[in-house]
């Protein structure tokens, strides 16, 4: 085999009063400059003995193939095809490269968990293992009756780590994180892809940057040492964070949080996290936090951070109370060098504040803080962009150039469900037609939803369509072919009662500019409803339409916005609807205590 002789890093520690404002601590091992001489070996995942058929375990194949090379600066190709892992736990060991191939899949399924381990047998910065990359990787699960599957990276007091155009993909753990990362250093999270969270602890984040604790590990392993260093000098440049939705725009699973961290140890007396840089990601719909203490991005007790140019956007889901909170728990340690600039905010809408500064003491306030030329879109304003507990020191906090602009709103806000009075409706068709008498006396028309839908009932070939309801000013019989037809749904805009009975105007296609027609009543079937009192309290997690009736109701029901518009959060419910159609398919829909209905997936 060639060799090659490879430096290691040269890296120093930042460690001093100045950057930590701890002191000095002289327990701390620093991570030392050595020369290691290792073989350059590549492999073919496949060639040795990993199966990508969608239904082979590959978790042994994958550990023998480690174990082998374990002295090895080693390169493992994974070629195309999905490969399937059982719970368990693969061991890495230093100096590997992972290079996927376009379609390489690493599976999990059926509520099973793999954590990749990166062991510590020793303590310090040293302790762990170094130089390993994911370049292309693909990690998917999913959240079934069986269970979340999971993938973990459980980083511990290991360097130079790096994620490349890798996809997390509805695999993070409901208790725990994507990217574990603690008392590590020099990580690099970059061009990547995560999606789905379903938290049973709503607050954890796709990357945690954590301490050296048992405490703090995704998975403890044998024989790893802790000695509650912090991690520091962490990049995640240019990702996403993305929610898992149906072709519709539903979600099933919120983004996860993108990044963050909840715990001190030992107060600190080992280092604080420091240097780290969330910068010109995205994050899309992660999960409403509406506890004290709480936010999308969260970090306790850190210094020289930054959080610049990335887009955060809620197009689906509430916005969280807060979405940036920064904390510092210790009364004598000054969290300095804070930087949020340049970031987007659309329609994430905090019901507190977008960024929160709070301090376990009101007289130790943060010191270097940036805050500068970030941008609100929002259809809400008045929530302040920073608040704080501790008076602002002018010499040393800079927050500027911060706007809010009221975005336009998506749809009409119509009260309630009114008859239409007025009978000088536009005629459906534009054929020559004979003049009628006008018959009716009374008439009356109530507007819904255009995409309103019902399937025509049986024996419907007997009705006629006309160009209005029969009786009215120039009504006519239409020609209509019944027997040309194909389709058995029929969408619904108005209906109407009057002396020649009731009546609804359809259309066969979804368009609103489709030909119109009107219809008595019995030649339509329409959705059960089944209605019961219903008296809880709920919250409102996601963005679904508001109705003034139970969508597709036969009385019609007319949108009167989004639950965005609703002010409270927690909301008394007073009726719910189980809505079944055609197909026997169930929806539920519940009234809340000001008289408006929306789905149910809209509360938590």
């Amino acid at each position: 085999m060639k060799l090659r002789i490879k430096i290691g890093l040269l890296t120093t520690v930042a460690l001093g009063a100045a950057v930590l404002g701890l002191g000095d601590f002289p327990g701390m091992v620093q991570p030392t400059n050595t020369i290691v001489a290792q073989a350059a070996t590549t492999i073919n995942a496949k060639h040795q003995g990993m199966v990508g058929d969608s239904q082979t375990v590959n978790n042994a194949a994958l550990q023998d193939m480690l174990d082998k090379w374990d002295s090895d600066d080693l390169t493992v190709h994974v070629p195309k095809g999905t490969y399937v892992f059982d719970a368990g736990n693969i061991k890495l060991h230093s100096n590997i490269t992972f290079k996927f191939d376009k379609g390489a899949v690493f599976r999990i399924t059926s509520g099973n968990r793999v954590n990749f381990v990166y062991p510590s047998p020793e303590a310090g910065y040293d302790g762990g293992i170094s130089n390993v990359k994911w370049e292309g990787a693909t990690f998917q699960g999913d959240n079934t009756s069986m269970g979340q599957s999971v993938f973990t990276q459980s980083v511990h007091h290991a360097s130079n780590i790096t994620f490349d155009k890798c996809v997390f993909d509805n695999a993070e753990s409901p208790t725990g994180h994507y990217i574990d990362l603690d008392g590590s250093h020099d990580i690099n999270i970059m061009n990547s892809v995560f999606t789905g969270f379903n938290g049973s602890k709503d607050f954890k984040e796709a990357i945690q940057v954590d301490y050296s604790n048992k405490k703090a590990m995704s998975y403890k392993n044998s024989g790893d040492q802790y000695d509650n260093l912090p991690t520091y000098d962490v990049n995640v440049d240019n990702n996403q964070f993305l929610p898992v939705a149906k072709d519709s725009g539903r979600v099933i699973s919120y983004a996860p949080n993108p990044i963050g961290e909840h715990a001190i140890y030992d107060h600190g007396k080992a280092g604080i996290i420091h240097d780290v840089h969330f910068t010109n990601n995205t994050v899309v719909d992660p999960k409403p936090l509406m506890a004290d203490g709480v936010a999308t991005i969260h970090f306790k007790d850190v210094s020289n951070l930054w959080v610049t140019g990335n887009k955060f956007v809620n197009q689906r889901v509430l916005g969280s109370g807060n979405y940036i909170y920064l904390y510092n728990s210790e009364p004598d340690y000054q969290m300095s060098n804070l930087n949020i600039k340049n970031n987007t905010f659309t329609n994430v809408n905090p019901t507190k504040q977008y960024v929160f500064l709070d301090s376990i003491n009101s007289d130790n306030p943060m010191t270097k803080v940036n805050i500068t030329g970030n941008k609100v879109t929002s259809q809400k304003t008045g929530v302040p962009f920073v608040k704080g507990n501790f008076a602002l020191d002018l010499d040393t906090i800079n927050i500027a150039k911060n706007s809010i602009k009221k975005a336009k709103p998506v749809v009409e806000n119509i009260s309630t469900q009114q008859p239409i009075t007025d009978t000088n409706v536009s005629h459906a068709t534009s054929q020559k037609l004979k003049k009628r008498k006008q018959t009716n006396k009374n008439e009356k028309y109530y507007s819904g939803l255009a995409t309103q839908h019902a399937q025509l009932a049986k024996g419907y070939t007997k009705y006629s369509v006309y160009n209005h309801v029969r009786g009215h000013k120039n009504w006519n019989i239409l020609k209509f072919n019944w027997k040309k037809n194909k389709k058995s749904r029929v969408y619904i805009d108005m209906r109407a009662t009057a002396d020649t009975g009731k009546w609804y105007r359809i259309r066969f296609s979804k368009s609103t500019n489709a030909k119109k027609y009107w219809i008595r009543k019995g030649a339509l079937k329409f959705d059960s409803f089944k209605t019961e009192k219903y008296d809880t309290e709920k919250t409102l997690t996601r963005v679904y339409p508001v109705y003034t009736r139970p969508y597709n109701d036969p009385l019609l029901a007319k949108k009167v916005g989004t639950t965005s518009d609703i002010s409270e959060r927690s909301v008394t419910i007073t009726h719910r609807v189980k809505r079944t159609d055609s197909n026997g398919n169930v929806s539920t829909y519940y009234q809340m205590d000001n008289g408006l209905w929306t789905r149910a997936l809209a509360f938590s």
